[in-house]
């Protein structure tokens, strides 16, 4: 063949010499590109922001997706001193907007829920009969929360009707205890003695009309303060329901403590214990993270212990008692949770980052004796160690597992493949420049996607949306911010590395829109450049270039464990296949590295095939022998 081509992508390393790796590698200085099923690599989408703007110079530290026990679905998002849920939708009231559920939080310390990144974990309430978002910040207190949301229809002094046929008991409002709502618009608070299993509230006291309340208000739950829980002394940093026991850990103690599953104000138990009470636990080391695969919980202490936690059951007379005991699992120095945030439970297996740091996981619930934990990072370990993985968050997302690190404003993303012959393997792509922190699945017009807590403003973005940063409904082009991308190979030597070569022509096909007119194609001849550079602009709207456009890849035709969601896997409408040939002077070379640059917004381009028309220099290179 005339071309020695560069046929498919595979991936991104940076822990090989990249003079001396596989050429079809991406490697050290990409980034925003993307390597799809196809192997294939592409500029990366954008992100677009879900609900409002807000100049505030205050991170989102924290934010999860409930999905409730009654169906329904509610994104929260924790910053400065404010917790906030997203609302698409209730009684039928169009809202689309983030709205306020609490505020007077710490300004500094972390607030964590027991909500789990699949959405559940809500601690069920026998008496209530609903399950319950409960949350931790640093102080001795439990926060909760039913997740109750209403809009008013209409008001009188002492009354308050809700929109829709559902009754306020359906919108998960409490019926038995702590009545109380807030007026989200005004701050008010109304307490309430009936009416809940209807659409009225009735004994509403504080007048609903002396207020100002008017038909599309917002009402919430106020969230229930329980303090001095588990005591008076402890701070609680970390909380995790397990089968219906809320465990809290401490940063500041060795101590564990659960609750009996059915009483959150009951953590101390009988004698002899039996199953669902309480327990206490005394750890090597303050706590780093809960967690838990099928039947057994683990908890992380210290950067260098991991404890599983053993229920055995046992006769104590005519009592069948369960003890509770823990055993430390040999998993070495620095190899314990960094923390609980990048903490990600996948079916039978956990990742988790270390304190070495490396991305590690553990499989197999009922073999956890001395594990030898799996590590993932060593193809990019150079990233690894170069990144700050202060405050670093993970999620797994139809077969690909993210890690954001917000302080740097970076996103790692391990694709895993199985192939048609059920051959399981996975590829690393570039870091992805991204300001978010924590992510989370939320659903919008009944598609659950992808989204990113801003690491610097109140805002909240779909990832992968659009070919632009930063968008929003009705935003002007100039106000966009640009992509910066790109796919740097590694050298190619064209097997014959003492050898000279050169070439006079360079072949490239892909795809590309019309408004992609600068695809800039970077050809170094040998390291770092050293013997020459030349760059070609390949110019997406030259039509002789340009052949049919690209097809829509149908639900058949994808593979769902790689790119899944549209604005990765699937290109723009406008997009058509190009075929380029660059000739180019002759230049004498060991290696050459090749490397294709956009910097703007609203463009889109996929590189296939590369390569160049390489052969043996004729040219002898005496000036290296000695």
């Amino acid at each position: 063949m005339k071309y020695s081509l560069a046929e498919l992508t595979y991936g991104y390393q940076t822990a090989t010499d990249e003079s001396n790796t596989d050429f079809r590698l991406l490697v050290s200085g990409s980034k925003n590109v993307l390597v799809d099923f196809q192997k294939k690599v592409k500029s990366r989408s954008g992100y677009s922001r879900l609900g409002s703007g807000n100049t505030a110079l205050t991170e989102i530290r924290n934010g999860w997706t409930w999905n409730t026990s009654t169906g329904t679905k509610l994104p929260m998002r924790f910053y400065d001193d404010e917790l906030e849920v997203y609302l698409e939708e209730v009684d039928g009231y169009t809202i689309d907007a983030w709205t306020r559920v609490m505020s007077g939080l710490s300004t500094t310390e972390l607030l964590r829920s027991c909500i789990n990144k699949g959405g559940n974990g809500g601690w069920y309430d026998t008496t209530e009969k609903l399950d319950l978002c409960l949350m931790v910040i640093a102080n001795a207190n439990l926060y909760e929360w039913t997740g109750a949301v209403a809009v008013v229809e209409s008001v009188t002094a002492n009354t308050i009707t809700k929109k829709s046929t559902s009754t306020f008991a359906e919108n998960r409002f409490y019926t038995s205890r702590d009545k109380t709502l807030i007026n989200v618009r005004t701050g008010t608070e109304f307490t309430y003695t009936g009416g809940e299993t209807t659409v009225t509230l009735t004994g509403v006291s504080g007048s609903p009309v002396t207020d100002g309340m008017v038909v599309g208000d917002i009402l919430v739950q106020k969230v229930k303060t329980r303090s001095n829980l588990p005591s008076a002394s402890r701070t609680n940093h970390f909380i995790y329901n397990f089968e219906n026991q809320i465990i809290i850990g401490s940063e500041d103690d060795n101590l564990v403590l659960g609750c009996q599953n059915t009483d959150l104000t009951d953590w101390t138990p009988s004698s002899p214990r039996v199953a669902g009470e309480g327990f206490s636990l005394t750890l090597d080391s303050p706590t780093r993270g809960i967690t838990s695969l099928g039947s057994i919980l683990l908890i992380g202490s210290g950067k260098s212990s991991i404890f599983k936690v053993v229920f055995e059951q046992v006769a104590v007379g005519t009592t069948l008692a369960e003890s509770v005991k823990i055993k430390k699992l040999d998993v070495g120095v620095n190899q314990g949770f960094l923390n609980q945030e990048s903490i990600v439970p996948v079916g039978n297996t956990i990742f988790y980052l270390t304190n070495e740091v490396a991305l590690r996981s553990i499989e197999d619930p009922d073999n956890l004796t001395g594990i030898n934990p799996k590590t993932f990072s060593n193809p990019i370990k150079p990233d690894f160690d170069a990144e700050d993985w202060d405050n670093a968050f993970g999620m797994w997302y139809k077969n690909v597992l993210y890690l954001s690190t917000p302080d740097a404003s970076h996103l790692y993303m391990l694709n895993f493949v199985q192939d048609a012959d059920g051959k399981l393997f996975r590829f690393w792509n570039p870091p992805q420049v991204l300001p978010v922190g924590a992510m989370t699945l939320i659903s919008k017009d009944g598609v659950e996607q992808l989204y990113g807590h801003s690491n610097g403003v109140p805002e909240t973005y779909l990832l992968f949306d659009g070919a632009s940063d930063g968008q929003y409904d009705s935003m002007d082009t100039a106000d966009k911010l640009p992509i910066e991308c790109r796919a740097i190979y590694a050298y190619n030597s064209y097997k014959s590395k003492g050898e000279l070569k050169n070439f006079d022509e360079y072949y490239i096909d892909g795809e590309i829109t019309p408004a992609t007119k600068e695809l800039n194609l970077i050809i170094k001849y040998d390291y770092g450049g050293s013997t020459g550079t030349i760059t070609k602009t390949i110019d997406g709207s030259v039509e002789e270039i340009l052949e049919g456009q690209v097809g829509f890849n149908s639900l058949a035709q994808q593979s769902l464990a790689v790119n899944p969601m549209g604005g990765l896997l699937n290109p723009p409408t406008d997009a058509r296949k190009f075929r380029v040939v660059y000739e180019i002077a002759k230049e004498d070379f060991f290696e050459m590295q090749t490397e294709f640059y956009s910097n703007d917004v609203d463009k889109y381009w996929a590189v296939i095939n590369h390569g160049a028309n390489a052969k043996l220099s004729k040219r002898i290179a005496t000036n290296i022998k000695f």
